[in-house]
Parts: C-alpha cells; structure tokens; sequence
C-alpha cells in the first residue's frame, strides 16, 4: 500500500501538493483548490482530489474534500500537528537546545564546561540544519 502511495502520489509533484496543502487545511473544495495552489481550472483541481480520494488520502463530502492522515514517502519525516507539518528533528533541536542551556546554567565555571557543551551545541546545530533540510522538501502550497 505504501509503494503504491509513494508512487501515485508523492511521486506526482501536483497530486502531492494537493495533499499537503489538504493535510494543512484539513477539508477543501475544487474551487479553493485551484486557487491557492495556482491551478488553470477547477477541473484540473478535481483530478488531483478523485486520484486522492481514489488512493484512499481523501474523502468526499458533498462540494468539499476532507483529508485522511497518512504518513508515507518524505512525509515520514514530519509530524501534523493540526495544520503544522512539523520535522521530527526540530523537537531532537528542541532537546539539544535544553541540554545546552541547561549545562550553561548549571555549570558555568566547572573547568569541564566546553567539553560538555560541544556536543550538545554540534547537536543542535545539525538538528538545526537538518529540520530545514526537511523543511524545503515539502512543496510549496
């Protein structure tokens, strides 16, 4: 199932789009759609939401879509949080940033300070640099 969700549809840039941008809204018509997201016609919106209702992402609701949560492909990476799609590191950047705070408060003097101190800021920096790595690889919607 997870093959063919990563094939129709993280593998097709349009049809992906759709997706996040209804896992950001979480219901959605053809017309709002095609708006925001720029397309030509309320038609080629509709196509991208069938092949997700399809897929089983979406369902219909009368004139409106409603997402259904699924975590696959690059989506594996990120958290929902209601309408936030969050990297899974920004809360490892959250703990690294604890702990290095932490050691500044707590041992300001101790002679041991830096070596404590450079492993937690190296983590934090790469979780960092890593959740906006993640970050650039939603599509814009």
């Amino acid at each position: 199932m997870a093959e063919n969700l990563e094939r129709d549809v993280a593998g097709e840039y349009n049809t992906f789009r759709v997706y996040v941008y209804l896992l950001r809204k979480k219901t959605a018509g053809k017309r709002e759609v095609q708006r925001d997201l720029g397309f030509s016609s309320p038609q080629l919106a509709a196509h991208h939401l069938e092949k997700l209702v399809r897929v089983g992402l979406a369902k219909e609701e009368g004139f409106y879509f409603r997402v259904v949560p699924q975590s696959f492909g690059v989506l594996r990476f990120f958290f929902v949080v209601d309408r936030w799609i969050v990297p899974k590191t920004f809360f490892l950047a959250v703990v690294f940033l604890t702990i290095t705070v932490g050691f500044l408060v707590i041992l300001p003097r101790h002679p041991y300070l830096y070596l404590a101190l450079f492993p937690s800021v190296l983590g934090l920096v790469a979780s960092i640099l890593l959740s906006l790595y993640f970050h650039r690889l939603l599509p814009k919607t």
